[in-house]
């Protein structure tokens, strides 16, 4: 399997570690050259990679795990190339302009799209039954002090729905929007976030309240070397990467 990687962080290590031999060749682009080095001290297939050469390359997909800043700008040019795109930081998708652009392009383009689960599950549920859901509940509970808060009872920060959460949290709505896109609609997504001095890492609920049935799903993640990014999300890209290269599909 021969990979383009938007980004060298934390995420695209863990992604060459797990895949390991399944990945023939890594071309890593990332603003940070000191990222690229250690990677390729690190793996012999890693290769740096200029984005503008990445139309020259012979790459099964394009995988996204840089940041929201990143696919706003390379999204667009990516899609342009006609390549695969594995998306992780989907708050790309909280601002309207840049959402109604890349599906439009998107649709005029060979290029296939997934939007991985990252930090949180459920999303095949979502994604089967979207159109018979009433209504989504996303509670995430937050060390008061990742707030910048010191306090020593729960505080409800923000509750409405995942456009005003988008609006005010603009950097922290990758599960949000996720959520959102999952449902087909924004407004069907409300969003609560709590300060908890209980919690020590952030812990996600989602509520489905649906014509089929109600569901309800609980992620505490342990944080990966960068304390930013949960260890799930980039797993969930190997998890991706792995069904999409075998015969014997489960979920999806």
């Amino acid at each position: 399997m021969k990979l383009f990687f938007l980004g060298g962080g934390n995420s695209a290590r863990i992604i060459l570690e797990e895949m390991g031999e399944n990945i023939e060749k890594a071309y890593v682009f990332d603003i940070n050259r000191e990222q690229i080095e250690k990677l390729k001290n690190d793996f012999n297939n890693v290769e740096f990679c200029d984005i503008e050469k990445l139309n020259d390359l012979d790459v099964e997909y394009v995988i996204e795990v840089a940041s929201v800043e990143a696919l706003k700008a390379y999204g667009l040019k990516i899609l342009d190339m006609n390549k695969n795109l594995i998306i992780l930081s989907t708050g790309a998708f909280a601002d309207e302009n840049f959402r109604n652009n890349f599906v439009k392009k998107l649709n005029n383009t060979d290029s296939k799209v997934y939007v991985v689960s990252g930090a949180v599950g459920g999303l095949d549920v979502i994604n089967t039954i979207y159109d018979k859901i009433n209504k989504v509940i996303l509670t995430t509970r937050k060390p008061p002090k990742s707030l910048g808060l010191d306090i020593d009872e729960e505080k409800i920060i923000f509750e409405g729905n995942s456009i005003e959460a988008i609006n005010r949290f603009p950097k922290n709505v990758n599960v949000a929007v996720t959520l959102s896109i999952a449902t087909r609609e924004f407004e069907k997504v409300n969003v609560k976030i709590i300060a908890d001095p209980k919690v020590e890492r952030n812990i996600h609920t989602i509520e489905i309240n649906s014509k089929v049935g109600n569901y309800r799903f609980e992620f505490e993640n342990f944080p990966s070397k960068n304390p930013k990014t949960s260890y799930l999300a980039p797993l969930s890209i190997v998890g991706l990467l792995k069904n999409l290269n075998t015969n014997f599909r489960i979920g999806g």
